[in-house]
């Protein structure tokens, strides 16, 4: 049986959330509830068509999403039927509707209890009401930053999030700075740390020359190690170790401008340049919660060398369709042990960056690998590199997968925070990228489309942008920048402010084709 493949592009609006005890053979799997590299599915997108593909989901996942367009079964069957009644019942949508609804499906109809009750979602979400109900809330009520406290209770600010009628008096905090920062939980971190506070000490547009050289350096870095690694030498880490250099001091300065660089960079980026956007966010969210520069140095490694023990790995596991079997996922899992071997034979590594690439794949829930630790089991570094290494793929495309919007992205992990990942750092992740990365698209309430080109450290969601269309999303031969921070003088004028933030490749644009502004033109790197 030949396998359907999606279109090149596009994406189906007939995706449905299914609980795994009712899924069927001859659906399409577009989305699991947990990172796929976590599963023995490592390419998203597949159908299942065979008991042990369904045993397997079942084992790994409480849901999944379908495409119904790429399904053949007899509830998918049903499924179109009662859509189609539904359809033809109901008045057109209109566009401010929610972006989720239900739809229940009879017994007549479904041949399925009517407790099933799949979810109709938009082609681009993939997140349940909830968790955008709790993302949301925790935006606002870090939207605007408190005025600087000592840095050991700012960065805890949120940590205590989750737990019963915490979320109001957060909230209340937030409208009220000045009141006085709760004790929270401790993070486990490493002894001996004394954190401290960076403010950005330069404009983006005047570090992204130095952000740029960066980026090229720890990009030959990391080729040249992978090269090494694959023909069986010994590998340079020192070298790898000077350009994390590198990137650190840039980031220090100003962590805007090396954002900026790693998107325009991501339609030219290798298969294993993956490792610098990783050593990026790993910075960042040190910095953010004021790690110093040496354990910084420590993050940016961690990044740059968690995968490389993939180059020992047969490609056709890492590019295979479907469900791996057994023998070959043990296989794939070991890539964490394969990286740790290379690079021992070159360098000591330090502790720190030995736990961080032995426990990027490692769980809350136990669920990952390889040694399927729990809970307080991961280290700091362990549970800081899984969620900035499953960020840096959402937002990858993938042979099977567009890549996600940045803030679906953040979504996901929130989605699967408490499980897989911890949640009072995804928290602290989110606010260190931000809500809206730099260089990632965004659609104003103007209804014009643009680029975030520097983020505003106080009012979080006030970004600068650089204006890349008309209202009708037609391309601008000019673009401009706004600060949205800046409010207009006019009174007829309503203030512009982001509604959502897209994906890559939106309404056909590409980062790499506006150069107007300069700090684009500063920042295009050289293409060999």
């Amino acid at each position: 049986m030949s396998t359907p493949q999606p279109e090149p592009g596009l994406a189906s609006v007939k995706r449905y959330q299914i609980p795994v005890e009712r899924l069927q053979e001859g659906m399409f799997v577009v989305e699991l509830d947990r990172p796929w590299l976590d599963t023995p599915f490592l390419l998203q997108g597949f159908l299942v068509d065979s008991r042990i593909e369904l045993e397997t989901l079942r084992r790994y996942c409480q849901y999944v999403y379908v495409d119904l367009d790429l399904s053949h079964s007899a509830l998918a069957d049903a499924i179109r039927a009662a859509e189609l009644r539904d359809e033809a019942a109901a008045p057109a949508m209109p566009a401010t509707a929610p972006l989720h609804f239900d739809t229940v499906l009879d017994e007549k109809s479904a041949a399925q209890p009517a407790a099933m009750r799949p979810v109709r979602i938009r082609a681009d979400v993939k997140i349940s009401r909830q968790t955008r109900e709790r993302f949301r809330d925790f935006i606002r009520a870090t939207a605007i930053a408190a005025p600087q406290a000592p840095r050991h209770a700012t960065w805890r600010r949120a940590l205590d999030w989750f737990r019963p009628g915490e979320r109001a008096r957060a909230a209340k905090q937030m409208r009220h700075p000045a009141a006085a920062v709760r004790p929270a939980p401790d993070l486990r971190l490493p002894d001996g740390i004394e954190l401290r506070h960076y403010a950005d000490r330069t404009q983006v547009e005047s570090e992204l020359p130095r952000a740029r050289e960066a980026f090229g350096v720890g990009a030959r870095a990391l080729d040249a190690l992978v090269a090494d690694v694959r023909q069986g030498r010994v590998p340079d880490v020192q070298q790898v170790s000077g350009a994390v250099d590198q990137i650190v001091e840039s980031m220090v300065e100003n962590p805007d401008a090396l954002m900026w660089v790693a998107r325009l960079r991501e339609e030219h980026v290798q298969a294993y340049q993956h490792g610098v956007k990783v050593a990026l966010y790993l910075v960042a969210l040190g910095r953010h919660l004021g790690f110093p520069r040496p354990e910084l140095a420590n993050l940016g490694m961690i990044g740059m060398l968690a995968d490389v023990g993939k180059t020992r790995l047969p490609n056709a596991l890492l590019e295979k369709p479907g469900m791996l079997a057994p023998a070959e996922y043990n296989i794939v899992k070991e890539h964490v042990r394969l990286g740790l071997d290379a690079l021992a034979s070159s360098v000591r590594l330090a502790p720190a960056i030995v736990e961080g690439i032995a426990q990027h794949h490692e769980r809350l829930d136990g669920s990952g690998y390889p040694k399927g630790l729990r809970g307080e089991e991961i280290g700091i570094y362990g549970r800081m590199s899984g969620i900035a290494d499953s960020f840096a793929a959402l937002i990858t495309a993938r042979a099977y997968a567009n890549a996600c919007a940045p803030q679906d992205a953040l979504m996901n992990l929130y989605e699967w925070a408490g499980t897989s990942f911890h949640a009072p750092l995804v928290e602290q992740f989110v606010q260190a990228i931000g809500i809206f990365p730099v260089g990632s698209f965004v659609e104003l309430s103007s209804g014009e489309v643009a680029a975030v080109l520097a983020h505003n450290r106080v009012r979080r969601l006030e970004p600068r942008v650089l204006v890349l269309t008309a209202p009708d999303k037609t391309p601008l031969a000019e673009p401009f920048e706004r600060n949205l921070l800046h409010r207009t003088k006019t009174a007829d004028t309503v203030r512009v402010r982001i509604v959502r933030g897209l994906a890559a490749g939106a309404y056909g644009l590409r980062l790499r084709d506006y150069y107007a502004h300069e700090a684009a033109r500063a920042a295009e790197p050289a293409l060999g």
